[in-house]
């Protein structure tokens, strides 16, 4: 005897997929009962680990009688319209009254991940009907309900894997996450409670594992590199205070100050020097340092005698020729600096560090008229970078 579905739906098909459900279905006429979803509140996982798919339907002859007693019906669920293999079926004797039926169809997870599926359906020995029923999504399944929680009670189980099979940057972001409020809050607030990691980040292939853009357009201001690198486009400074200092001229004469400044005089006039020695990390959390600026702080008793040349030295690790370690200039300004009121003046250096090469010194010709003469020294701050994109 030929039989029909003349009705069918399917409830909770996506359990997993944050509580959403989806239809299979043809003209309707009337509702057989359905399972209440709870959109609103707790969308608990535990109920959905079963991995069940509730199929209910009724079932009629050829001039429309439903069918009663005992009959064996087959479900399965496809990928494709026609032909193909089942993702999942079963195959299960059921009572008919007045020709409704529910069937209970195991089918795991990961058959529901937002691509089209049909419905094959066969009684007894009869061939599967045909067409397939397509499965739609039913009402608040393209999205949850506001203040649904997702939960998982069972160990080894995650609450919630979303995943995508395409590159293309944000657009193609497996997921995305906004909050677009243009006074306050928070796009993401991860928290736990017990001694492992709130928070874990993997690639396994080269990318970076973590980039962070600010509001300024500005790309990757903060970013951490497949090898744990950390860039960062905020600047860091280093302050050297003068008593640091040291003199190249045997006849100095220098006060040091509680403060860190110091007073320099010399007992005799002529060309001086005075070098500061730039403690400073060459390389910060795997990233190499860029020396952006160094300002020195200084004032002179008498404009007289001043700063004729301020350079900047990197050490080598190569030889020079005679002994010692070679060197390189990345500052070399011959500006003359006598200001009698205290002052800094800043010069561009714009030169990155490694480990390898990471000895820096800032090194002053003092032009020296008269015995007195003065000089005040503050110190010398350097500027940092640590980003290769700024």
């Amino acid at each position: 005897m030929k039989k029909f579905v003349h009705l069918l739906v399917i409830l909770l098909a996506v359990a997993w997929l944050l509580g959403n459900g989806t239809q299979l279905g043809q003209a309707q006429e009337g509702n057989p009962p359905a399972e209440e979803t709870n959109a609103e509140g707790d969308v608990s996982i535990q109920s959905a680990v079963q991995g069940y798919i509730p199929v209910q339907g009724r079932l009629t002859d050829a001039a429309g009688n439903p069918i009663n007693g005992a009959h064996q019906i087959a479900v399965r669920i496809y990928e494709v319209p026609t032909g193909g293999s089942a993702r999942c079926s079963i195959s299960t004797p059921v009572n008919l009254d007045h020709g409704l039926f529910t069937v209970l169809v195991p089918c795991s997870s990961s058959v529901f991940i937002g691509n089209e599926l049909y419905a094959g359906i066969s009684v007894d020995s009869d061939s599967e009907m045909t067409p397939r029923l397509t499965i739609y999504p039913v009402p608040y399944a393209m999205s949850l309900k506001p203040g649904a929680i997702i939960t998982n009670t069972t160990e080894g189980q995650r609450a919630l894997d979303v995943k995508s099979d395409v590159g293309g940057g944000a657009s193609g972001a497996a997921l995305w996450v906004e909050n677009r409020s243009t006074a306050n809050g928070i796009g993401e607030w991860v928290k736990a409670r017990g001694s492992d990691a709130t928070l874990v980040i993997e690639n396994t292939s080269s990318g970076s594992l973590l980039k962070a853009f600010g509001g300024d357009g500005g790309e990757d201001e903060f970013q951490v590199t497949n090898n744990g690198t950390i860039q960062d486009k905020a600047d860091s400074y280093i302050f050297v205070p003068a008593i640091e200092a040291k003199s190249t001229s045997a006849d100095d004469v220098i006060n040091y100050y509680g403060d860190g400044s110091i007073t320099v005089q010399y007992t005799s006039t002529g060309i001086k020097g005075l070098v500061f020695g730039i403690p400073l990390p060459a390389v910060l959390y795997g990233q190499p340092v860029k020396v952006e600026e160094v300002t020195i702080f200084y004032d002179v008793s008498n404009a007289g005698s001043s700063i004729s040349r301020t350079q900047v030295f990197k050490q080598l690790t190569s030889g020079r020729i005679g002994g010692g370690p070679a060197f390189m200039y990345l500052v070399d300004n011959p500006t003359t600096r006598n200001s009698t009121t205290y002052t800094s003046y800043s010069l561009p250096v714009n030169q990155w560090l490694s480990d390898e090469t990471g000895f820096l010194t800032v090194a002053l010709t003092i032009n020296y008229n008269s015995t007195s003469h003065f000089l005040d020294f503050g110190g010398v701050r350097v500027r940092l970078g640590h980003h290769p994109l700024y």
